[in-house]
């Protein structure tokens, strides 16, 4: 079974497509399928859960149009709900008044050209490393040198390419109870790299909407699918 995966993983190179990423993609669209059978099962917000085919919560946005960002306490691994009643949008930080730790180190190795051992990420993660001897699979100076430079070969690519969909790990976001896209958890450095290059449209992922948009429907037996998209289209929209 070893020797066939190897031989897989072979072919898969040579083709540019990484074993791991085919394989996470696979089961991603086999949840994608599941999901979307179970909205014919039930179509309250319960159970409108992502990945889903019928779904189009990937837009196209202008990053430097986002005001706010959080980190709220939630993953987003497995099939979650799209729609959520929660409180986490009262503590968004507005990106007007806020120092982000990510975007200052992206400002200083990008922008100012510092080194990476006088970047103020490089400090507080080898403080960190310090403390708990691994930090976001980093257990040796070394490895957080590398981490920057991996950072330093994103922007390059970004600045050449532009910033392109990924299925597996586009920039998240949420919709908040005032309509406002707000950046959450995963994304930071492509989100930042982004709003510095003055980029005009990003792929952004909508991982969570606040249930009170959907207030108007609760007495309804479904929520049609036409009506979550088109909702989703205007956010897409107001932030072009």
């Amino acid at each position: 079974m070893i020797y066939y995966l190897r031989k897989i993983n072979i072919i898969l190179k040579e083709n540019h497509i990484d074993l791991i990423y085919a394989v996470k993609y696979i089961f991603n669209v086999i949840k994608s399928i599941i999901n979307y059978f179970k909205i014919f099962t039930s179509n309250s917000p319960d159970f409108l859960n992502i990945p889903n085919l019928a779904i189009k919560n990937t837009i196209y946005i202008d990053p430097n149009k986002i005001k706010y960002i959080n980190a709220i306490p939630m993953k987003f691994q497995k099939s979650t709900k799209l729609v959520q009643n929660f409180d986490w949008d009262k503590t968004n930080k507005n990106l007007e008044n806020y120092s982000h730790n990510t975007y200052i180190t992206c400002y200083e190795l990008f922008i100012e050209k510092k080194k990476i051992e006088k970047c103020k990420n490089y400090f507080l993660f080898k403080e960190i490393l310090i403390k708990e001897k691994k930090f976001k699979n980093i257990f040796t100076e070394k490895d957080l040198i590398n981490f920057f430079k991996q950072k330093i070969k994103l922007f390059v690519k970004i600045k050449k390419f532009g910033l392109k969909n990924n299925q597996l790990s586009n920039i998240q976001f949420m919709v908040d109870r005032n309509l406002d896209l707000v950046k959450i958890n995963s994304g930071n450095h492509r989100f930042f790299i982004s709003r510095i290059l003055k980029l005009k449209s990003i792929p952004a992922e909508i991982k969570l909407i606040h249930s009170s948009h959907f207030n108007n429907l609760k007495n309804n037996k479904k929520i049609k699918l036409k009506h979550l998209n088109t909702f989703i289209k205007k956010i897409e929209l107001n932030y072009q």
